[in-house]
C-alpha cells in the first residue's frame, strides 16, 4: 500500500511540474524542435539565432511558470549562452507566451511532449 501512495504522489508531482511549463524546445545536432508546450514563432527563432551563433548542437531548453513570471532554464549550454538566451527571453511577456498558438503538424512524440519520441518521428517525417 505504501508503494502505490508514493506512486500516485510521483505522478501527481509530475504533472503538477509539467503543468507549469510554457515551452520545451530541444537542439540535437544543430535542429530545434518544439516538444511540449507553445512559443512565439519570434522568440523561438531568436532563440535558434542565439544557439547557432554559439555553435549549440545539443540542448535542452525550458521556460516555466511561476508566480507572475517565467523563468528560463537549460542544459547544455554556457553560462555566456544562457545570459544571451534569458535576454531573448525577457522581451517576451508570460502573457504572450501561454497567448502563442499551438503549433500546427505537431507528431506524436510532441503531442505526448515525449522527447525522444518526437525525434525519431521527426526523422521518419523528412524521409
Amino acid at each position: 500500500m505504501p508503494l502505490i501512495v508514493l506512486l500516485v504522489l510521483g505522478i501527481a508531482v509530475f504533472f503538477i511540474y509539467r503543468g507549469r511549463e510554457i515551452f520545451v524546445l530541444s537542439v540535437r545536432e544543430g535542429q530545434h524542435l518544439l516538444i511540449r508546450g507553445r512559443a512565439p514563432t519570434r522568440l523561438q527563432q531568436e532563440l535558434k539565432d542565439v544557439l547557432d551563433r554559439a555553435g549549440v548542437t545539443h540542448a535542452t531548453i525550458k521556460a516555466v511558470r511561476s508566480e507572475g513570471h517565467a523563468r528560463l532554464s537549460a542544459r547544455g549550454v554556457s553560462d555566456g549562452v544562457m545570459q544571451q538566451m534569458r535576454n531573448v527571453f525577457g522581451t517576451h511577456s508570460v502573457q504572450k507566451l501561454q497567448a502563442a498558438p499551438l503549433p500546427s503538424g505537431r507528431n506524436l512524440g510532441q503531442l505526448l511532449g515525449i522527447t525522444w519520441l518526437a525525434w525519431m518521428m521527426m526523422g521518419s517525417s523528412q524521409r
